[in-house]
């Protein structure tokens, strides 16, 4: 897997400049936005691309991890990158690893981005950060606009074990002269990023102080809310969500972009993006969330409050090095039942042991060897939630659903 071929994060990023160099340095010259945060910068980034699509523009989407193919990580206008193409880049890209030595799957799936956005002349890219900011594979392009979505604890085995440190390696994406927008956070957070905006001469946007916002109400419907006194509503189902949308909608009109309101209006209530409190049957009612640290775990638990208002029963798996009973700790309070799962990843929990950090915290569930095991005894008690993580909503979605069409997420 990518994350057992990665031996180590990088100490800076000087290597990969040099790779890019050998290959005609593909990144220079793209227009875009680089988006870095803990939890929403996915979610973000697909909403910036389908508003910047709708305004006519040719659009680059590079996201990361891939939920149903490697394939879906490069997409423009909403097709991923073709087979052909894709096998076409890594042949071209393949002579200069060896010559350089070891390189990523995350720098080489971001060098073919910059191939594929470059030769197909996208108007704008969007760039999501894998991991960090700073060291991330992503920040050697120069773009005038950024987001950054909310800031939390994850990935602390590399960022850092305070909130405080990995904000400071989200923020290693500003870059003199940019506009950044952010998401409200924590006063300390927000202290680092006014702080690093000074230093490089950069200008920010927080949701809620500089941009005026406020969110209305979640439903099952989706979400509504206000942006600069205009009323929205978005498929996305989710008061976080509202708040993705608002700095994605701020960052375009922001760098000059949008043109047709109402166009916008339309692309934002035909948003679908997997694993996102994404509903997979309506009877019984089954819901998958990707939420795989503890401050998503609290946004999962405050919109099943609001657009459920009752308890679920929960079917959890995780990767490791997650906190899970942090995690569960959360989620507690929202379950009537728990079916623990294996995760189809060499990185996963055993759902005996997901067990063990349930019962240090007072939590009784159930083993269950699949997810259709699981799932085969909590629709009998819905709502269902499964949760945990990412590559368990991509085999919830998978097992309701039919494979995504080749070149369309």
């Amino acid at each position: 897997s990518e994350k057992e071929i990665k031996p180590r994060y990088p100490d800076s990023l000087d290597e990969y400049y040099a790779f890019l160099e050998l290959l005609g340095n593909p990144q220079e010259g793209l227009r875009g936005f680089h988006i870095a945060g803990t939890k929403g910068k996915g979610s973000t980034a697909y909403i910036l691309s389908e508003i910047l699509k709708s305004q006519g523009y040719r659009v680059g989407l590079f996201l990361s991890p891939h939920i149903f193919d490697i394939r879906e990580r490069i997409q423009i206008n909403g097709e991923w990158i073709g087979e052909a193409d894709f096998a076409r880049h890594m042949e071209k890209i393949k002579p200069y690893v060896r010559a350089r030595g070891w390189r990523s799957v995350f720098e080489i799936l971001t060098t073919m981005a910059f191939l594929h956005f470059k030769e197909k002349e996208v108007d704008f890219c969007v760039f999501e950060v894998g991991l960090g900011g700073r060291l991330d594979a992503t920040n050697v392009i120069r773009v005038e606009d950024g987001i950054i979505t909310s800031i939390s604890l994850d990935h602390t085995h590399v960022l850092g074990d305070t909130v405080e440190e990995i904000a400071r390696e989200k923020c290693g994406i500003i870059k003199e002269g940019m506009r950044i927008i952010s998401q409200p956070q924590r006063r300390s957070v927000e202290r680092i990023i006014r702080k690093m905006v000074r230093e490089k001469k950069a200008g920010v946007y927080f949701l809620g102080e500089e941009i005026p916002f406020e969110v209305v109400r979640a439903s099952l419907n989706g979400t509504e809310f206000y942006f600069a006194d205009r009323k929205y509503t978005v498929s996305l189902i989710g008061r976080h969500q509202a708040l993705n949308v608002g700095v994605a909608l701020a960052s375009a009109d922001m760098a000059g972009v949008v043109e047709d309101e109402e166009k916008i209006e339309e692309a934002l209530k035909n948003l679908s993006f997997p694993g996102r409190f994404q509903i997979l049957k309506d009877d019984p009612l089954i819901i998958a969330d990707g939420a795989h640290n503890v401050d998503s775990a609290r946004r999962l638990k405050e919109t099943v409050e609001e657009v459920l208002g009752e308890n679920v029963s929960l079917i959890y798996g995780s990767l490791r090095r997650k906190d899970v009973r942090g995690i569960l700790g959360v989620l507690k309070d929202i379950a009537k039942e728990i079916y623990f799962v294996p995760v189809n990843s060499p990185r996963s929990h055993t759902p005996e042991h997901l067990k063990e950090e349930a019962v240090l915290l007072g939590i009784s569930g159930e083993v269950c060897e699949t997810l259709e095991r699981a799932l085969s005894f909590a629709s009998r008690n819905p709502p269902v939630l499964i949760t945990g993580s990412l590559y368990l909503c991509a085999e919830a979605v998978k097992l309701f659903s039919a494979p995504p069409v080749p070149g369309r997420p």
